[in-house]
């Protein structure tokens, strides 16, 4: 029941966008179609050339293109990846390390004990992180 509530809301969420999505669409779309259209110009322009001179064409407009994207910076151009990123949490490496700790503490107590007590304080610091980012 509760999963056929959740596909229901997520088809209503994908059937009515927020305006911002809408726009965000509406501008993919225009810009995807410009790229397209500047595709097809560029694929015109070289079929309008003698057939000897073609792959040269072909090369050399893949190698401009390559060279233009390789130009642009990623992280400029798209600033909603930066707060999209998961952010780190020290829980599971705290808990493993504890873990760890306690199984060393058997064989190196002093090495052991340091470990757990880290692994100790990522779990903790890993917890008020969790709370406090709700």
């Amino acid at each position: 029941m509760v999963a056929f509530v959740l596909r229901t809301v997520a088809k209503m969420d994908a059937e009515h966008p927020t305006t911002a999505q809408s726009s965000e669409r509406i501008a993919r779309s225009q810009t995807e179609e410009q790229i397209e259209n500047l595709v097809t110009d560029i694929s015109r322009l070289i079929r309008s050339v003698a057939p000897q001179q073609r792959p040269e064409l072909k090369e050399f407009a893949e190698t401009l293109l390559r060279e233009e994207i390789a130009t642009i910076d990623e992280h400029k151009a798209d600033p909603g990846t930066e707060a999209s990123r998961r952010r780190f949490s020290p829980l599971a490496p705290g808990i493993l390390l504890m873990f760890l700790g306690m199984g060393l503490v058997l064989i190196v107590p002093l090495v052991g004990g340091m470990i757990a007590f880290i692994g100790l304080i990522m779990a903790i610091w890993g917890v008020v992180l969790s709370f406090l980012r709700k």
